[in-house]
């Protein structure tokens, strides 16, 4: 009871204990794993450094400038309440734009990227951007050669040819093939007479280039940006940053035109009607003069004259204003669906509120256009664009409609006016009432047509001085090294892969064994301790190392180990344990090998010593022995002979004796039950020292269970890389259960060599204590190495 208690709680210290060197240890019989990873991963790294081309960040800011700075302070001010982040806005429409696909396709055929030029140069490929010996200007690409490169062997300075074809163009040919239509001319001098020519879809090109082009704000309070753009050619990404602001800076400019050409598309419209107008008007005064022979107008006429011009003057102003807001309706109606309509001149409406109205319809409306050529139809904000252009258009139609009613109450005055003038305008004689007529509508005509003249020129003026609204701070710059691949990362990498893959490979193994592994196993399992461990032994080619008999006077490990079992085996219950049983879960496992080499052990220690076969069923002792096998226990069990007759000595040692197991009864269980075994043991105890017994295993059959009642002691050995995990359950469950007297457990079959950690257990003594056979020793590194693959 107290030795159960003491192995329980030996147990749980075992389950609680952590050393670093065992779980160390675990990995030393795969340690060949580790340099041929580290080496495989490194190599992989170097080849992948060098077949990888390597890619250099090329960086550019640009300055976008506020538009509201143009305003007057007080729209400024105004416009800061409504909208506290109008610059980052603006900032972050100007990035969009400048990363949209419009924009990246100018810069493809400005450059003609469409067409890439590399080369090998060993295991390098060298990118020909602008180096290239051979120059294609395609026509018609077909889809094959879209997924297949071209390549072009230079033959000579003028003649080339294309892949595995035999046929020799020369440049300025034009070439038809199965990679399209295309013309190849001369290009710069090079030492690379292999040159592969890919052809790239542009929509594929477009996304694949924008994907490594970076807009970022620097500063939020700032309307800095920088552009940076990835490629593995410096001059390239140097030239795609030049070309792609180029083209940005060409949209903008003919973005901010638009408004000012409308404008002077209407004035210029206008013009032609009032210029038409007011020629008619000097004819008609001419023509008045001539047939009436007026020269001369009365004090009281001009009186008259310059009321009536003063009125009318504010008359046609109305109606010029009446007809600007028609023009506006009309504006309004039309613009912002699809359809072209000139913007309204805004100058001759005094309205603050219509002005500002139309101000902001017009950048909206420029907004969403600019904004639908980046994005699709159905984004969310261009359906908000839509949306307050939808509410800005109604605004707009209030306001004029309020303005209209305004006016025509005003023009019904200044018709009345009209009216009570016209009427004292009756005593001043017919012709020169209808020369009065005639000049008022001159003199409006002039004043109407001064007007348009100077809007135009400001408008022309404003149109000639457009600039745009970005600046360039730092021109285009690449980075002097490479941004990838990163050496640094790829070798660390490379050697952390080199170590981790290993290890989970290994951790797979682990996780795939099921079979014991180390003696912390079992004594963790089974509550047990170990009594003693058995090494591999070295044994002659084809010999198997169960069958082996070792060399008891030799020094080497696996003879130093059975002396330690041989002594251990004095601590067995209360030293006395003389009669001792072998078993296992399955056969294999050593019984036999274990019993015969300790009996030859205790032998030649001085003690007398006779190792029973007790395997009746699968019996082997008499070939490992080389003794007969024609009389034995099962002839014993039936009363057939006497137990003298059943001894056999050994050549092994004088002390050592046997008893093999007979012929194969029928009934092995029911034979060794029927009461002679007791009987056999008694006896044997009485002349020998110890009785071994070689029994079967105790996982298949019940021989051994029965043959344990009856002894003093009861090994279990437990092999190591060949017994099941689920086999140790077993035992723990023999220790709690109590089935075998006195049950202990020995280790067979260790593998040192592998790295298992020879020296911590019975019969430890460590290298250098004991000495190898001259022939296992003269195994060389190579011979160690296919032994350790093949185990593992």
């Amino acid at each position: 009871m107290n030795d159960n208690k003491s192995n329980q709680r030996y147990s749980e210290e075992k389950e609680e204990e952590f050393s670093l060197i065992q779980y160390i240890r675990k990995y030393l019989p795969y340690w060949y794993l580790f340099p041929f990873f580290l080496i495989a991963t490194l190599t992989a790294a170097f080849y992948y450094l060098q077949v990888t081309q390597p890619v250099y960040l090329t960086r550019t800011t640009i300055l976008i400038k506020d538009e509201q700075k143009g305003m007057g302070q007080s729209q400024t001010e105004i416009l800061e309440e409504l909208t506290q982040f109008g610059g980052n806005k603006l900032v972050e429409n100007e990035t969009e734009i400048i990363k949209s696909l419009p924009l990246m396709e100018q810069v493809i055929k400005d450059l003609k990227l469409d067409v890439s030029y590399t080369a090998e140069d060993g295991l390098k490929t060298v990118n020909l951007y602008k180096q290239s010996p051979v120059i294609i200007k395609p026509d018609v690409i077909t889809e094959e050669g879209f997924s297949e490169p071209l390549v072009v062997h230079m033959k000579d300075s003028d003649h080339f040819t294309f892949n595995d074809e035999v046929q020799t163009f020369t440049f300025n040919q034009r070439v038809r093939n199965k990679w399209g239509e295309f013309v190849i001319t001369k290009g710069e001098k090079s030492n690379y007479d292999e040159i592969l020519v890919n052809f790239h879809d542009p929509a594929h090109l477009v996304e694949d280039m924008v994907s490594h082009l970076t807009v970022l704000q620097q500063n939020e309070k700032s309307t800095v940006l920088e552009l940076t753009y990835e490629d593995v050619s410096k001059q390239r990404g140097k030239d795609v940053l030049n070309s792609l602001l180029d083209a940005y800076v060409q949209a903008s400019l003919t973005d901010k035109n638009t408004e000012a050409s409308n404008t002077l598309k209407f004035i210029e419209t206008r013009l032609g009607l009032i210029t038409g107008e007011l020629v008619d008007v000097e004819k008609d005064v001419e023509s008045y003069k001539t047939s009436k022979g007026l020269t001369d107008i009365s004090a009281e006429s001009q009186i008259f004259l310059e009321n009536i011009k003063e009125n009318d003057a504010k008359l046609n102003e109305v109606n010029t204003q009446i007809n600007i807001l028609e023009t506006v309706e009309n504006y309004i109606e039309t613009a912002g669906k699809g359809a072209f309509a000139p913007a309204p001149a805004t100058y001759m409406i005094n309205d603050p509120v219509l002005v500002s109205l139309l101000t902001k319809f017009n950048e909206l409306d420029l907004q969403r256009e600019r904004f639908a050529r980046t994005t699709q139809s159905n984004n969310p904000l261009l359906e908000t664009f839509n949306t307050q252009l939808a509410q800005t258009r109604q605004a707009i139609k209030e306001n004029v409609q309020n303005l209209r009613r305004g006016m025509d109450v005003t023009r019904r005055n200044l018709e009345g006016i009209n009216t009570r003038f016209s009427a004292g305008l009756r005593s001043i004689p017919q012709k020169e009432r209808e020369f009065v007529g005639i000049k008022r509508q001159q003199t409006i005509k002039e004043n109407l047509y001064l007007y348009l003249l100077q809007k135009r020129e400001e408008t022309a003026l404003g149109y000639a001085s457009t600039v745009t609204d970005s600046r360039l701070i730092n021109p285009p710059v690449s980075s002097f090294k490479p941004i990838a691949p990163k050496t640094t990362t790829i070798w660390l990498g490379a050697g952390l892969a080199g170590l981790i893959i290993p290890i989970l490979l290994i951790n797979l193994i682990f996780m795939l064994n099921d079979t014991v592994q180390s003696r912390e196993e079992i004594e963790q399992q089974t509550g047990l301790s170990v009594i003693g461990e058995i090494g591999q032994m070295k044994t002659s080619a084809g010999m198997p190392v169960t069958d082996a008999i070792i060399k008891v006077t030799s020094r080497n490990a696996v003879a130093e180990q059975f002396r330690a079992l041989r002594t251990n085996l004095k601590y067995l219950g209360d030293g006395n344990c003389r009669t001792i049983m072998f078993t296992s879960s399955v056969g294999g496992e050593g019984k036999s090998f274990i019993s015969i080499n300790l009996a030859a052990s205790l032998a030649y220690y001085g003690k007398k010593v006779i190792l029973i076969g007790m395997d009746l069923r699968k019996p082997t002792l008499h070939d490992r022995l080389q003794v007969s096998n024609k009389k034995g226990v099962s002839n014993y069990m039936i009363g057939q002979v006497d137990l003298h007759d059943l001894i056999q000595s050994t050549a092994i040692h004088p002390n050592y004796d046997v008893i093999t197991s007979g012929p194969l009864p029928p009934n092995p269980s029911e034979l060794l039950g029927n009461g002679r075994l007791a009987q056999l043991l008694a006896e044997l105890r009485l002349e020998y020292d110890y009785v071994l017994i070689d029994s079967p295993p105790y996982g298949l059959v019940t021989d051994a269970a029965i043959i344990g009642e009856y002894v003093d002691a009861t090994i279990y050995l437990v092999r190591y890389n060949y017994t099941l995990l689920s086999h140790i359950n077993k035992i723990r469950e023999l220790r709690k259960s109590k089935r075998f007297n006195n049950l202990t457990v020995i280790y067979n079959g260790v593998n040192y060599g592998s790295g298992y950690g020879y020296g911590y257990g019975y019969g430890g003594y460590g290298y250098g204590y004991y000495t190898e056979d001259t022939k296992a020793k003269s195994e060389n590194l190579s011979s160690r190495l296919r032994k350790m693959v093949s185990k593992s």
